[in-house]
């Protein structure tokens, strides 16, 4: 019995430590409680928890590609027009009769591409990445809409739709994907050398290249693999539309960076984690899940998304001056 209580003292002892040292933490919790009182317990539901993961598994799969981008100190602007770029492409592929592999290659070779080629602009012209990205994207969007001069494509192939609608075991297998694209991040940034590259070029460009560190390569691999995330994203926000468009989801972008800053990860680069970032992300499909509940105007919503960005940032920020 003694042993026991022992257990449950230490136990109870960390809860309240572990949630001082991570505020996403809290915040998530505080979320959870007043969204189930505002909500009268709809926000508990199965259904209603499932219809928000499923919602923002697209946002979610793009913050993991981005959290690595702004690990390395930078930003990707692109990743919501390369979505666009990509959805046209496997749309198009599909619809005439290139099944379902090759488009899906297509995409991924084309968000790859894509990522490298911003990444080069700014590792060989040195140009600031928030420049560089922002061309990539005026650039993927310009694609994009020149395709079918801004017609979206229709009749996708039901083999196609099963990445966007089905689902497994319950779960919809675009959430399966995120969770997927979630543990890869992880890995590659906690249990590989790139990753430890990642944090030292983020941390210091400078020292990382006189300690031996490739700091090009690890910069072309992360926008690389910031663009492949916005392929995959892509595939599967075009199979549940059920369309290719050259205008999906304008402003996924803003609440993929969004889910990074609020998951913990410094736009100084070098601090931060993915699991952080798949936390920000359900704290921002939960923050809109509840405006949502409570009818609050889009337009407003997006005005409450982006004060939350420059109070999380401030707050980031000053946090790190006192460490």
């Amino acid at each position: 019995m003694n042993s026991s209580s022992t257990v449950q003292e230490r136990v109870k002892a960390k809860i309240p430590s572990a949630l001082a040292q991570n505020p996403r933490l809290v915040m998530f919790v505080v979320l959870v409680i007043v969204s189930t009182v505002l909500s009268k317990g709809v926000f508990l539901s199965p259904s209603n928890i499932h219809n928000m993961l499923r919602q923002y598994a697209t946002i979610g799969i793009m913050a993991v590609g981005q959290t690595v981008v702004i690990l390395l100190a930078g930003v990707d602007l692109s990743q919501g027009s390369m979505m666009a770029l990509v959805s046209m492409v496997v749309a198009y592929l599909n619809v005439n009769g290139f099944g379902l592999i090759l488009p899906l290659l297509a995409g991924l070779l084309v968000g790859a591409l894509g990522g490298l080629f911003s990444g080069t602009i700014i590792t060989r012209a040195k140009v600031p990445p928030f420049i560089a990205t922002l061309a990539m994207a005026s650039i993927c969007r310009g694609l994009a809409t020149l395709m079918t001069q801004s017609r979206p494509i229709y009749g996708l192939s039901k083999e196609l739709l099963v990445f966007g609608r089905d689902t497994i075991g319950g779960l919809g297998i675009q959430v399966v994907i995120w969770i997927c694209v979630g543990l890869l991040g992880i890995f590659l940034i906690t249990r590989t050398v790139y990753g430890r590259g990642v944090y030292a070029v983020g941390g210091n460009e400078q020292s990382a290249h006189l300690s031996g560190i490739n700091v090009q390569r690890v910069k072309l691999l992360g926008y690389a693999f910031s663009g492949i995330c916005a392929a995959i994203a892509a595939i599967v926000i075009t199979s549940r539309m059920d369309m290719g468009g050259p205008y999906v989801n304008a402003n996924d972008n803003v609440q993929s960076i969004a889910s990074v800053v609020i998951g913990g990860t410094s736009f100084a680069g070098g601090r931060g984690t993915v699991s952080g970032t798949i936390l920000g992300t359900v704290i921002i499909a939960m923050i809109n899940n509840l405006m949502n509940l409570m009818l609050i105007n889009p337009y407003i919503q997006q005005g409450i998304i982006g004060a939350i960005i420059v109070i999380t940032v401030t707050l980031n920020h000053r946090r790190a001056k006192v460490e």
